[in-house]
């Protein structure tokens, strides 16, 4: 079940080295460590909902296999701290690599290996939510007014423009504010993102009072805010916190018991990069998506909602990217048999935390990763393609 929401903060330990000398003989060199190595295995049962299988089973060459868990665990693809692939629905590979916390898990307390955060998958879910609440009844259409969905009485700035920017303008990025979180660096001044949340408790407020610079709805611009924002407009329309909303709507749905989230400093958990997750976990989600918005016989998420979240609503052309949806990114992986290309949806989050969907081989994968602001941060998609596609035998 979920935890107790707490604040997000950075919380600073400060490590003491100390250097020890002395005289004497000289020691004698230590015998290098053994070499680490894990052996693919089935994943465990654990009651989750997850049919557990063999890779061998479900159309996987496992040596290929076995060599990408051998270049994680050798530091070929340093910093990867979790891998999960599910195919026709089952579970056939897991592995946490993880084994100590990083700078993130103070924002919840998170004292669990396999529980990571997800930073911007954490977008994706947010996007879910809505989902659900549309279908529910909660929200009418994502064509209903953004600002509509606040009941703050009054906003600097104001510009009649806005009165037309829609609740799908948010889930695509196209708000037509003045926004860069990218240039500069996360953490660092200058940077959108970090500077508004630095000189404001109520990140919402601040975004919807900043001045336009394009129409709703027409440019896109990759904005965290933004997410966070239509967290708080849907804890507004459903009367309850989003946290026990997700729990009761969707995790618990999903067999998920362990869900957490950091909270902005107004109590709000943050859904444009606060969501912690097992990779075990993010792969249902993913395989949600792949079927329709079902878990075990479940509606959980009407399809109508799934297609249109996948669809590309923006057309982008970048690395590994062909456009944007409803908080989902869309994308293209070679066929295994390296003749064409084969349509992907994914999430992404700083650092590495990815879900990839590929629903022509019925085929999820699920990463965590430490590559934070370093290379490696696209690991995923290079052992996607260069091991897991390339490891798949049944495809036609």
């Amino acid at each position: 079940m979920h935890l107790a929401r707490r604040t997000i903060s950075l919380i600073a330990i400060a490590f003491l080295v100390a250097a020890c000398g002395g005289g004497g003989s000289a020691a004698q060199p230590e015998p290098p460590p053994a070499p680490v190595t894990v052996d693919y295995r089935v994943p465990f049962s654990t009651g989750d909902g997850w049919e557990v299988a063999h890779l061998a089973d479900n159309g996987f060459d496992v040596a290929i296999m076995q060599d990408m868990l051998d270049r994680i665990v050798d530091g070929t693809y340093d910093g990867i701290d979790g891998v999960a692939v599910a195919r026709y629905g089952k579970l056939v590979l897991y592995e946490n690599f993880r084994d100590e916390l990083d700078e993130f898990d103070p924002w919840i307390g998170n004292n669990i290996l396999a529980r990571h955060i997800l930073h911007s998958t954490s977008k994706s879910v947010t996007s879910a939510l809505i989902g659900i609440a549309i279908d529910q009844g909660y929200i009418e259409s994502t064509d209903v007014s953004f600002y509509g969905l606040f009941n703050y009485t009054a906003y600097e700035n104001w510009d009649a423009r806005k009165d037309a920017m829609t609740l799908e303008d948010a889930l695509t990025m196209r708000l037509g504010f003045e926004w860069d979180e990218w240039t500069v660096p996360y953490g660092s001044k200058g940077n959108d993102l970090h500077d508004l949340t630095e000189n404001n408790g109520d990140y919402a407020l601040a975004l919807l009072n900043m001045p336009l610079s394009h129409a709703p709805g027409t440019t896109y611009a990759y904005n965290t805010a933004a997410t966070i924002a239509i967290g708080q407009a849907l804890e507004h329309s459903v009367g309850m916190p989003m946290d026990d909303f997700a729990d009761t709507y969707l995790f618990e749905p999903l067999q998920i018991f362990d869900a957490d989230w950091g909270e902005t400093i107004y109590g709000l958990p943050n859904g444009g990069s606060g969501l912690f997750l097992a990779p075990r976990d993010m792969l249902k989600f993913g395989q949600l998506f792949i079927s329709g918005g079902v878990w075990n016989g479940q509606q959980v998420i009407s399809q109508d909602w799934v297609d249109r979240s996948v669809a590309r609503h923006v057309d982008l052309d970048w690395n590994w990217t062909s456009g944007y949806g409803y908080q989902w990114w869309r994308g293209k992986f070679m066929h295994p048999d390296g003749t064409r290309q084969m349509e992907t949806w994914s999430t992404r989050g700083y650092g590495g935390q990815y879900i990839f969907c590929i629903p022509e081989l019925q085929l999820v994968i699920a990463f965590t990763g430490r590559n934070y602001g370093v290379a490696g941060s696209d690991y995923g998609f290079a052992l996607t393609q260069d091991f897991i596609l390339r490891a798949i035998t049944d495809a036609s």
